[in-house]
């Protein structure tokens, strides 16, 4: 008898299972194309804002803009599925100074699926039976605002101003920026050169080239970047990789940053972070660091300075090498002492590190 219950339950389960794809796989689908072109120049400024699809911008050297918009619904009535479709029409404007489209959804009489649609975060919605895709021709140099939830941006060939807000979605930047103002929620960046770039982001990735000033500010993210010239930095809880930077300055909590060589100066703030400095390649560089239980390594080899470090039960390792070591108690019960050295013959750079607690080790 245990045997045959164990057979039935196996065939009521399988059953289940194909009844569960058939109804996955009854789906209608339904779809449709809008394509539009309007005058605009250099000059001007595209203005898109998307949901549960993908834009792909393509710069190129006509004054004009070509739209193609691919909107595909899938439901399991027919009937249903055609009824969205009509309903999702992009509001599109146009001027000679600029285009602007935001894909909408109009109410029908309930109108509970256009709410849904048109939220600013529709997270409960099942974005599954949507998808709105965009293939847009612009002149390369023409500024770009662009707004996408739930799908990635791709630029091919653009050159202008970016403004961007994506979420749920990756960002795919293939040639050089001058300028760049992005915020990214759950996605990748992938870029060349961003020359003057202000980023925010959170829980995602960065992967990108170089960037003459760049400021970021960043939350649970795992960032690369190859050459810096000036990175300000508001950092948390973060992975942080850069092979070469000239001025770094910002804070940095419960954050791993890894630079591979030093150019100019360092001024930062960090708690619980661990911070650490392959090389130092000007001479006259300035290194100040305020920290509160952090990790830092400083690799001095050919870089002459003084040094000094003013902590708070914190602990500094020296090498050998260094000259004119001093180890002055400022405060017993604090156990707050200061500690001067130098290395080197020139001096013209200098290392001062203040907090509590925390690791500072030398290495050459």
């Amino acid at each position: 008898m245990m045997i045959m219950g164990t057979h039935c339950k196996k065939a009521l389960w399988m059953a289940l299972v194909l009844f569960t794809v058939h109804v996955a796989k009854a789906q209608e689908r339904v779809q449709k194309t809008i394509e539009k072109s309007f005058p605009l120049t250099d000059a001007g400024e595209l203005q898109l804002e998307n949901k549960y699809g993908n834009i792909t911008l393509k710069g190129w050297n006509q004054n004009k803009v070509s739209v193609a918009i691919s909107i595909k619904v899938n439901h399991r009535k027919k009937e249903n599925a055609e009824d969205l479709l009509q309903r999702i029409n992009p509001e599109i404007k146009a001027s000679n100074s600029y285009v602007s489209i935001v894909s909408e959804i109009s109410n029908k009489n309930t109108g509970w699926f256009a709410d849904f649609f048109n939220r600013n975060n529709p997270i409960d919605f099942d974005r599954s039976h949507v998808q709105i895709d965009y293939e847009i021709y612009l002149p390369a140099k023409a500024g770009i605002k662009v707004t996408n939830r739930f799908g990635d941006v791709v630029l091919e060939n653009c050159n202008g101003p970016l403004t961007a807000l994506i979420e749920h979605g990756n960002l795919w930047i293939g040639e050089n920026l001058n300028k760049a103002d992005i915020i990214l929620k759950y996605g990748k960046v992938r870029a060349k050169n961003l020359n003057y770039a202000d980023l925010d982001l959170k829980n995602g990735e960065l992967d990108m080239e170089d960037s003459k000033s760049l400021r970021l500010r960043s939350d649970g993210t795992e960032i690369n970047i190859h050459s810096v010239s000036s990175l300000e930095i508001y950092s948390n809880k973060d992975h942080i990789s850069v092979s070469e930077a000239g001025t770094l300055y910002g804070s940095l909590e419960f954050t791993t940053f890894k630079l591979e060589r030093l150019a100019q100066e360092v001024d930062l703030k960090m708690k619980i972070a661990d911070f650490r400095v392959y090389e130092v390649t000007n001479p006259s560089a300035e290194i100040s660091i305020e920290q509160e239980s952090a990790d830092i390594t400083l690799s001095v080899a050919n870089f002459s300075h003084r040094f000094t470090a003013t902590l708070e039960e914190g602990v500094v390792r020296l090498p050998k090498s260094f000259e004119n070591v001093d180890s002055e108690m400022l405060d017993k019960g604090r156990r707050l002492r200061k500690i001067v050295a130098t290395y080197g013959s020139e001096k013209k750079g200098s290392i001062s590190i203040q907090g509590q607690k925390g690791i500072v080790t030398l290495n050459d």
